[in-house]
């Protein structure tokens, strides 16, 4: 009875949603299950086969590069048609072909044009599924809209690399690329099988929607770049997060002994469970603050994280429980960044720049990857540790925070 009357609250309270916007809440969660275990396991799996640190980061910096055109072709699409059904399907193609190559590389060669691929797709992905959100959440409140695909996204990343986890360590090394593929199949399904539908909807909301706050605006807000400059710190500490925390945890620190593969999986998978449950309630909260605030707390927790993994470096015995704090106060941090971020750029935009601005703010995740991860991985092969990077990112975070704060409090 406990059972059935719990399923129906969670059966309610998804039903509160609009149905567009449920659709692409399935579609974002599957993107991110088939997607978490490749942006997080890539370099331990290629680490594995022998790629040296340089030559990982060098592949996540060429995607980041290619990236960088399809975003901007993808948002100069959206401003003309505000279709987002073509650019999924397309990025779901290009996902597959991505995977199939990191499948079969053994060498530097065809895992970077595997990651060239990858980096194709992300950058066709990334803009129509932010932007449909705004146009598929009627009268909900869009941070709220935002939490909800977040928290979508959270639990499809966890997923991801919890089982892509358990099938590259006891079947198969490259199973999470399989698992890209199954996601971008359904994927596909679900927009054919809506195709017109989506276009209805957005059509609709796009006649009906009147930002008062950019009514008539043809120019960016004077703080676009400092809000633009710290959304680009925030999503280079998420790239560092994502590709060098790993890599510096089985290297170990200066006095950290390095960590096993397995314990360096669990430490990360809790770190997305955390998330998991933490998206929801923090991105509820935040919507209920200031539309800077989710910003500002970001910065906050993000440069309080990495300070402590930089003096984690010059620890061992208590090395683990900084790890595990900073990465607690990391779950935190993106809790609050990912839905503020798009609703954020999404306000401040001009109303004829509203795709653009989206593919600006995906550009920002690719950029976080442009030097971070390749810097960080010449470092890491040099000193054999990362911890000046840790320090780095901790001072950035808190001199933006301090500009932020004075200037946009």
């Amino acid at each position: 009875m406990i059972s059935q009357h719990s399923f129906q609250i969670s059966k309610d309270w998804w039903i509160q949603f609009p149905y567009h916007l449920r659709l692409i809440t399935k579609i974002r969660f599957y993107a991110a299950f088939g997607a978490g275990g490749v942006i997080y396991l890539t370099s331990l799996i290629f680490n594995n086969i022998g790629l040296t640190a340089t030559d990982i980061g060098l592949g996540f910096t060429i995607s980041a590069i290619i990236g960088t055109v399809t975003r901007l072709i993808t948002g100069n699409y959206l401003n003309k048609t505000g279709g987002i059904q073509f650019p999924l399907i397309a990025s779901s193609i290009l996902s597959i072909v991505a995977s199939l190559c990191l499948i079969f590389s053994k060498d530097t060669f065809y895992y970077i044009i595997g990651q060239s691929f990858v980096g194709a797709a992300a950058g066709i992905y990334w803009p129509a599924a932010e932007f449909g959100v705004p146009y598929f959440c009627q009268s909900i409140d869009t941070r709220k809209a935002y939490a909800l695909v977040r928290s979508s996204e959270a639990l499809g990343i966890f997923l991801g690399v919890f089982l892509g986890g358990f099938m590259t360590n006891f079947l198969y090394s490259k199973s999470i690329f399989i698992n890209d593929i199954f996601c971008m199949l359904v994927i596909t399904y679900l927009i054919l099988r809506n195709s017109s539908s989506i276009k209805r909807n957005l059509e609709n909301f796009q006649k009906k929607i009147v930002d008062p706050i950019n009514q008539g605006q043809l120019k960016w807000n004077k703080n676009s770049i400092i809000i633009i400059m710290s959304i680009l710190l925030i999503t280079t500490s998420l790239a560092l997060i994502q590709v060098t925390l790993p890599l510096d945890l089985v290297k170990g620190g200066v006095y950290r002994n390095a960590l096993s593969k397995e314990i360096t999986s669990l430490v990360i998978s809790m770190q997305l469970i955390l998330l998991l449950f933490l998206q929801w309630p923090v991105g509820s909260w935040i919507s209920e603050k200031g539309r800077l605030f989710g910003l500002k707390f970001s910065l906050i927790t993000f440069s309080f994280a990495s300070f402590l993994l930089f003096i984690s470096s010059y620890l061992n015995i208590a090395a683990f429980y900084l790890i595990s704090f900073s990465l607690i106060l990391v779950s935190l941090g993106t809790a609050s960044f990912l839905p503020t971020s798009t609703d954020v750029v999404f306000r401040i935009a001009p109303l004829n720049k509203k795709g653009f601005a989206l593919a600006l703010l995906s550009q920002c995740f690719a950029m976080g990857y442009f030097f971070g991860p390749f810097i960080s991985g010449r470092i890491l092969d040099l000193f054999g540790y990362a911890s000046i990077i840790w320090l780095f990112v901790s001072f950035c975070c808190f001199f933006l925070f301090a500009i932020l704060f004075r200037r946009l409090f």
